[in-house]
């Protein structure tokens, strides 16, 4: 598992995380949620082994800052919350620098490898087209389908694989967002572990087996989403009025897809 115990972080000399501990399990989806600025990709960050931190990140019994870059990148998968491009890579080149060269050596292997990720976002057939002619909700499935060929098994002799995914969905038209949450949940499903930054609520609470709520850098809650999802915590992290599984009072329509776990 990663097991997180008392993480602090500073920035320019600024605290912006401050004794998180929390854990998340092979096998589940651990969504991170809160405002604006509480530490969310900080903390992120820190779990993926990006950023120097205080305390502890121990990922499947190691510790993060202890193991070597590719140790770590053979274990856990990172998709950032933005990427910048300044060369015209097609998507294939893009996808393929995900490709791993001690896990798949042959070409063909390789290329399957590509295709596999490209068609488990939904973008068969753009392999030729250049990463900067394409919306932001495709270039954002692109970097997801890197991270798939860098990870393309959730476990390796019989230890998990990690896909940390800061805000995945938050490009995306609700029919990519549900295809995305959907690969995170088959990739729990078959051993693997997801650590998901998210903003959606209700997605999370579709598809997340256990919430991180983060305020002001420090742990607000952390436990399932019915433990964490409640109308008084939420309105003391987030500052305002929210309820949880409530028609709007004035009759208002809302969508939210129910029966999505069940396709």
């Amino acid at each position: 598992m990663i097991d997180i115990k008392h993480l602090s972080v500073r920035l320019s000399g600024r605290p912006v995380v401050r004794d998180i501990s929390f854990a998340a399990r092979p096998g589940q989806l651990t969504a991170i949620c809160g405002p604006n600025g509480s530490g969310k990709t900080t903390t992120m960050k820190a779990v993926a082994g990006e950023i120097p931190y205080d305390g502890s990140v121990s990922l499947n019994a190691a510790e993060v800052c202890e193991l070597a870059p590719w140790r770590l990148a053979a274990m856990r998968g990172v998709l950032p919350q933005a990427s910048a491009l300044s060369f015209p890579y097609t998507v294939r080149e893009v996808v393929s620098m995900g490709v791993t060269a001690g896990r798949n050596r042959r070409p063909e292997q390789s290329e399957r490898t590509v295709r596999t990720a490209l068609a488990s976002v939904d973008l068969s057939g753009f392999e030729g087209r250049f990463y900067q002619e394409l919306s932001g909700g495709e270039q954002q499935r692109v970097q997801l389908a890197r991270v798939l060929c860098q990870i393309p098994e959730p476990t390796i002799d019989g230890k998990p694989c990690w896909l940390l995914l800061d805000e995945p969905v938050s490009s995306l038209d609700i029919s990519h967002q549900l295809t995305i949450m959907r690969l995170a949940r088959n990739f729990c499903a078959a051993g693997g572990g997801v650590i998901a930054v998210m903003h959606d609520l209700n997605l999370t609470a579709l598809f997340a087996d256990r919430i991180a709520l983060l305020k002001g850098g420090e742990l607000a809650a952390c436990g399932t989403v019915g433990d964490v999802l409640t109308d008084e915590r939420l309105e003391q992290v987030f500052g305002c009025r929210l309820r949880v599984n409530r028609v709007p009072a004035d009759g208002k329509p809302f969508v939210l897809a129910h029966s999505v776990l069940e396709d």
